[in-house]
């Protein structure tokens, strides 16, 4: 099966988002626990648009006429999927966020108790 255009421009974007995610990893731009989504995400559609055969039979299997929206709803879902992650990352930082001020406030009445100035106000 011959490489079509769209493969080439497809799996040349993927490798400059892989080659951008690795130089942020690199400079520690992109946290640790965020680095490997970012990598599954940015290395997905290169695989994807190499091994197209397998993707196009899965369409019609699937009963879709245009193959392309198969990749499209699987990128889509991807992409989702990343959303999904990141809001339970953000999620819980920001839990930790609020325990962190809480545990401050309550450290910071004990200290301002014990040095006789009363409560801050």
């Amino acid at each position: 099966m011959p490489i079509r255009p769209f493969q080439i421009f497809v799996a040349a974007s993927s490798l400059l988002l892989t080659g951008l995610v690795l130089e942020l990893i690199r400079r520690r731009k992109i946290k640790d626990e965020l680095w490997l989504p970012w990598l599954v995400v940015s290395i997905t559609p290169f695989v994807m648009s190499l091994w197209i055969s397998p993707w196009a039979q899965l369409a019609r299997i699937l009963g879709i006429a245009y193959e392309p929206a198969l990749l499209l709803m699987l990128g889509l879902l991807l992409c989702l999927a990343l959303i999904l992650y990141l809001t339970v990352v953000v999620s819980t930082l920001m839990r930790q966020n609020l325990r962190l001020a809480q545990e401050m406030a309550l450290l910071r009445e004990r200290v301002d108790t014990r040095a006789g100035g009363g409560p801050r106000g």
